[in-house]
């Protein structure tokens, strides 16, 4: 009889797996890539569906003519009736230099850079913020500023255009500014790339 001091199975083995590791905070999403605009490429597909939808038309009439389901005449045939004066190669020439043209002027849109909308902020997940956004936050942070009545606030990619409205004498525009600038800092300071502010002082009663 063997004894449960002795008895090997009843043993308990301490796990020798690792413990978890701590997360890292370098660990994060990776970012995305930027999100882009539409572009002109959905142009594109809106003239490429209207020429099918076109084609669907044409065929449904020749279709409807043909089973002498209406007794109009067909839309293919007066077609190829107004062009039955054109020799064989003159028609081809002349279809094939319009399509040449048209497909030329298509591929720098097809083609094109779709426009980039939005700022990246300083963090390690993918985080973007629209330019519209950060001009409301631009106009936020100004507000409140002492004698100034309006503020308009543009906003893209590279620059934040500032344009305040002041009933303050033309000597208070340096100070003006400055505190503008002081107060967008932080917010600007946010962002990977801060963009470049542009600022001008307008003084109300002043021509």
């Amino acid at each position: 009889m063997t004894s449960p001091a002795t008895d090997e199975s009843t043993r308990r083995v301490p796990s020798l797996e690792p413990a978890p590791a701590e997360p890292d905070p370098k660990d994060a999403m990776a970012a995305a890539r930027p999100p882009v605009g539409t572009g002109s490429s959905p142009l594109v597909a809106q003239l490429i569906a209207l020429a099918l939808i076109g084609l669907g038309i044409l065929g449904i009439q020749e279709a409807l003519v043909r089973t002498s389901a209406i007794t109009s005449s067909s839309w293919t045939s007066a077609v190829v009736d107004a062009v039955d004066g054109l020799t064989t190669a003159t028609w081809v020439l002349i279809v094939g230099a319009v399509l040449a043209v048209l497909g030329l002027l298509l591929l720098p849109i097809v083609f094109k850079r779709r426009p980039r909308k939005t700022v990246s902020l300083s963090a390690s997940t993918g985080v973007y913020l629209r330019t519209r956004d950060l001009g409301r936050i631009a106009e936020g942070a100004i507000a409140g500023i002492d004698t100034v009545t309006d503020v308009s606030v543009k906003a893209s990619r590279k620059k934040v255009r500032v344009t305040a409205t002041t009933v303050a004498g033309t000597d208070r525009n340096a100070d003006i500014a400055d505190d503008v600038r002081a107060r967008l800092a932080p917010c600007l300071g946010a962002l990977e790339h801060p963009p470049r502010i542009k600022m001008s002082v307008t003084n109300e009663g002043l021509s």
